[in-house]
């Protein structure tokens, strides 16, 4: 809980004993005042949140006490005052169940910008919309190395992309300033594009897009229309999710329709990511702009969780500027199959040895063995590294894990969620420092780990620092 929330909570728990005790009810009274005051202030600098409408209840009924106290019998008094401890507590409880969370500090050098961006890809028909022949239409936000500024911290999520259940995340902010302005030293920095699971958002892991930025990188994270939760427009529309559950849950569906919705909806993404950055490259090419000649869209990289992971991979297969993708515990499907040798691939997966397979998951099962087969044909022909996390779960590659300290509410493994997301920034920082700038990161040299759950494979035939760095020097 935040400061002033325990403030508040503190004084509304003691006005509620103290007024169900004869002696102290005076003192009741005015904790009751001072408890208004507080729950003010809460709300002002911290901002009002679901969590606490039980304790905004128990202040409505102390209030209704201190001011009707010589009109009410004793016992209701009493029973009034033991109703507001039990709501104060019950929003303690629910304050920890879903706290708003800290989302953790960045290490590198560059304080970190974030702006929001619309475009519309008038070349396109998105075919999910519910009004035919509209364009496709995209939000995007970058993450940025940024110059120091008193520019405001940004909000996690902007208030009109959360539902009740969320809209506290938007009391939730982050280690970036909103439009802060681009750093000039350092530049042009490389850029990687970042795909949300399915039915994700683009801000799904704003632990890793803000480490990425503070080093130096621009990441631009997109939300995928139709299939991200809910995507808010500059216009006022919110377009909400409308994705079959046919990958979430294959065993409800059949092999063939899921990889038939997969391979459709994976074009899909691959041309957001090429659309998106071709208007990178617009926006680096316009003189008198924040972004002229800070970005370097010829040595991008491109990371995704899940689905995103597959997109990511297809998109450097399809688009020469794209150098090395991420795929975070997802499957690949026909996006491993388009891959080559020019294109440097970093795996990373949960991975638990004392899971029970589930003997009704079939279709599941049936997916993931080829998909598995796939992958490590690939990565023997055409080389990689396959990081394999023991006692992690899918959801632990995002921001999940921070939303509550209950791994049944924040679908989380065994593994500790801090020392989860120092595993996710070291590997993935490394891949991207040595593919993208050509760097030899120690910690991609040796299968052996200095994270004891964390084991490393590599396959040769990946292309060395030295090809990159020449590359890189060249455009």
């Amino acid at each position: 809980m935040r400061p002033f929330e325990i403030i508040f909570v503190a004084i509304t728990a003691g006005a509620a004993i103290c007024l169900g005790i004869d002696r102290w009810r005076r003192i009741g009274r005015f904790l009751v005042a001072v408890s208004l005051i507080a729950a003010i202030v809460h709300a002002v600098f911290e901002g009002a949140h679901w969590q606490m409408i039980p304790a905004y209840a128990a202040m409505g009924i102390l209030c209704i006490v201190a001011w009707r106290q010589e009109r009410l019998r004793p016992r209701l008094q009493t029973i009034t005052a033991l109703s507001a401890i039990s709501l104060t507590a019950m929003a303690v409880l629910v304050s920890w169940l879903l706290p708003l969370f800290h989302l953790p500090k960045p290490t590198g050098s560059y304080p970190i910008g974030t702006t929001i961006l619309y475009f519309k890809d008038t070349a396109r028909i998105d075919d999910a919309s519910p009004v035919a022949g509209s364009p496709r239409e995209l939000m995007v936000q970058l993450w940025y190395p940024a110059r120091p500024s008193r520019n405001r911290f940004a909000r996690y999520r902007e208030p009109r992309e959360t539902r009740f259940s969320s809209s506290y995340q938007s009391m939730i902010l982050t280690n970036s300033r909103l439009d802060a302005p681009v750093a000039s030293a350092g530049g042009p920095f490389p850029v990687i594009l970042f795909n949300h699971g399915w039915g994700g958002r683009r801000t799904n892991d704003t632990f890793l897009t803000e480490e990425l930025a503070s080093y130096g990188y621009i990441v631009a994270s997109i939300d995928h229309t139709y299939n991200a939760s809910q995507v808010a427009f500059p216009d006022g529309r919110v377009v909400l999710g409308n994705a079959p559950g046919d990958i979430s849950s294959p065993d409800s569906s059949s092999a063939d329709r899921v990889m038939a919705i997969w391979n459709k909806e994976l074009l899909k993404w691959v041309a957001d990511q090429r659309f998106i950055l071709d208007r990178l490259e617009a926006m680096n090419l316009a003189a008198g702009t924040p972004w002229f000649g800070r970005l370097n869209t010829n040595m991008t990289g491109a990371i995704g969780h899940s689905f995103g992971g597959a997109a990511a991979t297809q998109a450097c297969a399809e688009d020469p500027r794209i150098h090395a993708a991420v795929n975070m515990d997802g499957w690949f499907f026909a996006a491993i199959h388009a891959r080559g040798s020019n294109q440097a691939l970093l795996v990373m997966n949960a991975f638990d040895s004392n899971a029970i397979p589930d003997p009704n998951a079939k279709v599941d099962a049936l997916l993931d063995k080829a998909d598995e087969a796939d992958m490590e044909a690939s990565l023997s022909r055409f080389g990689g590294y396959r990081l394999q996390v023991a006692g992690a779960a899918h959801d632990d590659f995002t921001d999940q894990p921070l939303v509550s300290p209950l791994r049944k509410l924040s679908h989380s493994g065994k593994v500790p969620a801090p020392r989860m997301q120092d595993i996710v920034r070291t590997y993935v920082l490394a891949f991207f420092d040595s593919t993208l700038r050509g760097q030899d990161p120690g910690i991609l040299n040796a299968e052996s780990s200095p994270y004891a759950e964390a084991t490393l494979r590599i396959w040769p035939g990946r292309k060395d620092a030295a090809t990159v760095s020449s590359l890189s020097a060249g455009r």
